[in-house]
């Protein structure tokens, strides 16, 4: 959908309406007749793009629902030739979701009638201005590219939230992280007050007199602060042009100028411009324009692969609108595969989804070590550098091994496999399911979650437990090549260790893990695992989160690294949400076992405050 400044307000919000979360109408606690956006969108194969022409749109006011992106076609975020949410509560929002639902159905406990931001994933807003903003989300709903004027809310009262992302941004009023378990920010210049977080905020590149300090006391909250970053890659976009009426896909240049990497950057001048192949075809039509040197925008939709769409050339684009989801294809092989010693790709804005495996399929697109995957950066057996001057990219990119398939047999090995040199993550959630949607006429395997079906590896019938091995995966992010950044690092509930660096000189600010809630006592993996040949890692601003809900598991260590000089953790901890078992220490740093084991809801334990090395 397409909006210019001289549409009608109302036809533009009727046309967005049926893009929103449905709206249920129930009677509050206080016998008020009220309403609440509801979930039911939550596994939903429709996906929208909501793209603006510069101008200004006064008193346009519209939630961004489930796999929605509200993408600003401005050269600019702020002034002439920007997309300008004028009024007090004009432009996008995001709401806590089923305000209706009673505490016995998951709701707020403490807060009856909050509803949940636990959930409010896949969508986005970015490259406008408004004058407040509420976004009540959790992981994979990336607000950046903004300037709030006023007022900026990631939360919606009381209710719970798991966030969340905020990048290259000015926030000329307070911003409240509100009731968020974690939150990562990036290149924000922040006016006015900074408030609230339950358990980890964490600022990198961040500027403004009211930035929060780190934390020098063991507390509830983690903050932690990175101020000059080593690197910054932001996000292509598309803008269109009002001189000519065409599409331009715009680049900004990668930098590891310690001048240029924090502050926001709002306006053009960083951007190289080009042109580019928008398609919603067949994989092989893709596949044409990317072998014949084009960049790619994929538009909203989902698109089922039959083999990987392979990135061959030297700075090619691909960049996903509307949460473009791509399935990857049935024999193993990834959803993209960039080959090595090409420097300076960009995969951005795509859902990569697991598929169901077909033994009777041809091998011959698969990675050459025969490790299955969703994308591939870089090759097995190949030497890659990179490009320290024009580094590699990988943003807002969310990967799922199950949820929306009722084929709960979907599997691969890792999701994302980083074998370049030189690559930039930012705001990567890559997700082994929890939970899925429930198959026609199929009850709940768990009467505390009535909406969704609760993965499982194990099934327990009449007391005997039954391997199932529904959508699993060994491990969500394996990194192998050297001068690897990840900003914005959420892995979750795979089988195996959720992330193992082995590259040198890598780093991670912002790291959100919660192991796999269905293990049973013979788990013994970690979340955050640096190998032990590896002597230069950075880590700051760790988290490591278990709910172990079917068998009382005790993990040995929530993050796993060798004992060297230059390998240096900042602010590490784990986090008791619920359920069984424990983690028995917060980290192994090499022989040493550092940190206590919590076993009280939503208690925390600190290995230490600050960096390892000030505490060896």
């Amino acid at each position: 959908m397409v909006f210019t400044p001289d549409d009608d307000i109302a036809d533009i919000k009727k046309k967005i309406a049926i893009t929103e979360d449905p709206i249920t109408n129930y009677i509050d606690a206080q016998g008020n007749t009220a309403s609440t956006y509801n979930s039911d969108h939550h596994f939903s194969t429709k996906h929208y793009a909501l793209l603006f022409a510069p101008g200004e749109y006064k008193d346009c006011t519209f939630e961004v629902g489930y796999y929605v992106q509200m993408l600003g076609l401005g050269k600019t975020v702020k002034g002439e030739g920007a997309v300008r949410f004028t009024g007090e509560n004009s432009g996008p929002f995001v709401p806590a979701l089923n305000k209706d639902m009673p505490e016995t159905d998951g709701g707020s406990i403490p807060y009856p009638g909050s509803g949940l931001c636990l959930d409010t994933f896949w969508r986005s807003a970015e490259n406008f201005s408004a004058e407040n903003i509420v976004w009540a989300v959790s992981q994979a709903a990336p607000l950046r590219n903004v300037y709030v004027s006023s007022d900026l809310t990631f939360g919606d009262g009381g209710a719970y939230s798991s966030g969340g992302f905020l990048a290259n941004a000015e926030v000329g009023g307070k911003c409240n992280f509100v009731a968020n378990q974690q939150w990562f920010s990036r290149a924000v210049d922040f006016k006015g007050a900074v408030e609230g977080g339950a358990w980890s905020t964490v600022f990198a590149g961040c500027t403004g007199v009211n930035v929060p300090k780190e934390n020098i006391e063991v507390g509830d909250l983690v903050s932690t602060v990175e101020e000059i970053p080593k690197v910054r890659v932001e996000k292509p976009f598309i803008v269109l042009n009002n001189e000519n009426g065409e599409y331009e896909l715009h680049v900004p240049k990668g930098t590891t100028d310690p001048k240029l990497t924090s502050g926001s950057h709002l306006d053009d001048s960083n951007n190289t411009v080009r042109s580019f192949s928008k398609v919603k075809e067949l994989t092989s039509e893709i596949q044409k324009a990317l072998d014949d040197g084009k960049d790619i925008v994929l538009c909203a939709g989902i698109f089922f692969l039959t083999q990987p769409l392979v990135v061959k050339y030297t700075n090619q684009v691909i960049l996903g609108l509307g949460l473009a989801t791509l399935v990857a294809p049935q024999d193993g092989s990834p959803c993209i595969r960039v080959l090595a010693n090409t420097s300076g790709v960009r995969i951005a804005g795509l859902v990569l989804e697991a598929s169901k495996q077909s033994l009777s399929t041809d091998k011959s697109n698969n990675n050459s070590d025969n490790v299955r995957s969703l994308l591939d950066f870089g090759e097995p057996y190949q030497t890659d550098r990179g490009d320290t001057s024009n580094p590699g990219a990988i943003t807002d990119l969310f990967t799922r091994v199950g949820g929306s398939n009722l084929d709960r047999s979907i599997s691969t090995d890792v999701m994302v496999r980083v074998l370049s040199g030189n690559v930039v993550g930012d705001n990567l959630w890559l997700w082994r399911a929890d939970h899925g949607k429930l198959r026609p006429g199929e009850k709940p395997n768990d009467e505390n979650f009535p909406r969704y079906h609760q993965v499982r590896i194990y099934e327990t019938v009449d007391g005997i437990h039954n391997k199932v091995n529904e959508c699993m995966v060994n491990n969500a992010l394996v990194v192998n090549g050297d001068n690897v950044n990840m900003y914005g690092l959420f892995c979750e509930h795979t089988v195996q260790d959720q992330m193992i660096w082995k590259g040198e000189h890598g780093s991670v600010c912002f790291y959100q893990c919660e192991l796999p809630y269905d293990v049973n006592t013979e788990y013994d993996y970690t979340g955050y695992h640096v190998h032990e040949d590896v002597d230069h890692h950075t880590g700051k601003g760790l988290g490591v989160y278990n709910n172990f809900t079917c068998f009382a598991v005790h993990a040995p260590s929530g993050l796993k690294f060798p004992e060297k000089d230059n390998i240096i953790i900042q602010n590490p901890f784990t986090r008791f949400l619920n359920g069984m078992g424990s983690q028995v220490h917060v980290l192994h740093e090499g022989q040493k076992k550092v940190g206590k084991a919590v076993t009280v809801s939503n208690e925390i334990a600190r290995a230490w405050v600050g960096s390892g090395n000030d505490h060896a």
